[in-house]
């Protein structure tokens, strides 16, 4: 960052943050909840919840609607991998149905049939067992993710905004249509940069970038000059 620019473009980044961002999950049922630690860690659940969430999140329906339907999610216990494993197409569609999720609901219950299966099998029920599988490595964990039918790159990136709280290898990041609103409010992108102005707190990243997700659904972009 410019020197004479850096304490602006720190301004702006806290106002991303406090005005507009939240935790992983933060506007989930999981939010401060037991058995769930908060702030979260990387329990078998929390990361399911993440995966869930961005495979929800990525396809092209409203985000009332989007959230609606994951806070259902988690109501009913699909982040625990046994009873999303024990569920039915049927009763996954039900489900969709009752949390407003209807235009993709068939090819939804599909793909979340699709994901325990995977996780069962590859990984024993444990999404970590494929952090652990990757490295660490975040490359190697698009790769292994993609490996799932119904992941894409956008689900991808949407999990890697809220996981890299709770895997700090996957920090700094920031989905790319997200990345593109820091610019257009005058934060710029050099992610790594932005990530030293937050004292290299993977979660401080995590609230960031789903700040600017918020602004960029809400147009609030001039909100932040």
């Amino acid at each position: 960052m410019p020197r004479n620019k850096s304490s602006d473009i720190s301004a702006r980044i806290q106002t991303v943050i406090n005005e507009y961002g939240h935790g992983p999950l933060g506007k989930t049922p999981m939010a401060g909840r037991e058995p769930v630690p908060w702030p979260l860690k990387a329990s078998p659940e929390v990361i399911l919840a993440m995966v869930l969430d961005a495979m929800i999140k990525s396809r092209p329906i409203s985000h009332d609607l989007s959230q609606r339907t994951i806070n259902h999610l988690i109501e009913v216990g699909y982040h625990d991998i046994d009873k999303l494993h024990a569920s039915t197409w049927e009763e996954r569609t039900v489900v969709l149905r009752e949390g407003g999720y209807n235009r993709y609901r068939e090819q939804a219950a599909t793909n979340l049939g699709n994901l325990a299966d995977f996780v069962v099998k590859e990984y024993d029920g444990d999404l970590n067992n494929l952090l652990e599988a990757a490295g660490g490595k975040r490359d190697k964990i698009e790769i292994l993710m993609k490996e799932i039918k119904g992941i894409g790159d956008l689900t991808v990136e949407l999990f890697f905004n809220n996981v890299q709280a709770v895997w700090p290898s996957i920090a700094p990041f920031v989905d790319s249509r997200s990345l593109k609103t820091a610019g257009d409010v005058g934060i710029g992108s050099d992610i790594e940069a932005i990530y030293v102005a937050l004292q290299r707190d993977p979660e401080q990243m995590s609230w960031f970038a789903n700040g600017l997700s918020t602004i960029r659904l809400e147009k609030r972009q001039q909100d932040i000059y």
